[in-house]
């Protein structure tokens, strides 16, 4: 399963400065229904509980990627929608007009079409 969620080094490299400075262990990475698209994705914290919590009581169990000790927990749920995206992390570059550090969400183009904000996605019929 870790071919249908792709997560870029630069991604990994600052999931692992955040868990660092908040002493989690990961994020979870999932889908709700909204955004001006159908579904946001939604990148979150994950601590030891609540991975432990997760990952010994679901009855499907979680895809986990994992890389250099940061777990990217998939939710089980969503992660039908989830399938071809891939994770990447974007850095100021002024010279090119952006101005924000952020986390970009990048659908596979034959499964999802995802709207201008890159928060928002709908799966493709």
């Amino acid at each position: 399963m870790n071919n249908l969620i792709k997560v870029t080094s630069p991604a990994w490299i600052q999931m692992k400065s955040i868990i660092n400075n908040k002493s989690k262990i990961g994020f979870i990475f999932a889908a709700s229904s909204g955004g001006c698209n159908g579904f946001n994705y939604s990148l979150k914290l994950l601590d030891t509980t609540y991975y432990n919590k997760i990952k010994d009581s679901q009855k499907i169990k979680p895809t986990i990627l994992i890389h250099n000790n940061v777990k990217l927990l998939i939710d089980p749920m969503s992660e039908m929608f989830l399938i071809g995206t891939t994770i990447d992390y974007q850095t100021s570059d002024y010279d090119k007009n952006i101005f924000e550090d952020k986390f970009l969400f990048i659908p596979d183009k034959d499964i999802a079409t995802s709207c201008g904000c890159g928060i928002s996605f709908t799966p493709k019929n």
